[in-house]
């Protein structure tokens, strides 16, 4: 009776773990390392310096740490390296994105970088995450609701409220977050791909992957029953959507 309870248990914790890794939702993402983008910020050279194999040893391993209270998982589909070739339009494109300001009137990097990427790089079935040198003054990432395209910046002047030259962002940064990382800009951003906004400041709890009152890497149930809806339909083909 021992042994046949003991083989009941061991079946029923099997077959939980089962339908748990099912529940599983894995999301293809394109790396795309933006070359040839090198911007001059407060007398400050900055340029791409995240190689590819940080991407898949570090950063999307932390993203992933970050996700998993939320059974989503993000896989690499590919990391390309996009060069941007030398032209006037890339001059003027990159001269309007270092003088950005946070709440400047008129068109966003997100926008502006488009015009520069190659559309035949752009995979329609992935996430792509567009890693550039820098997005704007206090900026660290931007991506459209619900949408497939996500650009984040590798350097940084937000922690000086755009007062310092802008400086290389973390990789990743142990909790509980004090600075931010590129991995948790990286998550959030992708939050924002999964139709997440920012919180409040004053809503509650504090300490989320989303921003309010105090950013951290929590994500609420209804953050996750929310992404998880979201993620399930980028997995449909685009026809579908």
């Amino acid at each position: 009776m021992t042994h046949r309870y003991f083989f009941s248990c061991c079946c029923l914790l099997l077959t939980l773990t089962m339908l748990r890794a099912e529940e599983v939702i894995v999301l293809p993402v394109r790396v795309h390392l933006i070359q040839g983008a090198t911007m001059n910020v407060k007398e400050t050279k900055l340029d791409l310096w995240v190689k590819a194999e940080q991407v898949k040893q570090v950063l999307l391993p932390e993203v992933n740490r970050i996700w998993k209270p939320a059974d989503v998982r993000f896989e690499i589909e590919s990391i390309i390296e996009e060069v941007i070739p030398e032209s006037p339009l890339r001059a003027k494109v990159l001269a309007q994105i270092a003088a950005f300001k946070r709440d400047a009137v008129g068109v966003a990097p997100f926008e502006l970088t488009k015009r520069l990427f190659d559309p035949e790089k752009f995979h329609p079935s992935a996430i792509n995450i567009y890693l550039f040198p820098y997005v704007g003054e206090t900026l660290q990432g931007v991506a459209t609701l619900g949408g497939n395209r996500v650009l984040v910046g590798v350097w940084s002047d937000k922690s000086s409220g755009g007062k310092k030259p802008p400086q290389k962002t973390l990789l990743t940064e142990p909790e509980p977050m004090v600075i931010g990382s590129l991995a948790r800009t990286m998550g959030h951003e992708l939050g924002h791909a999964l139709t997440l906004e920012h919180p409040a400041k004053s809503a509650e709890p504090k300490g989320r992957q989303m921003g309010g009152g105090k950013q951290g890497y929590l994500l609420t149930p209804e953050e996750i029953a929310q992404a998880r809806e979201s993620a399930r339909k980028h997995l449909l083909p685009s026809a579908q959507r």
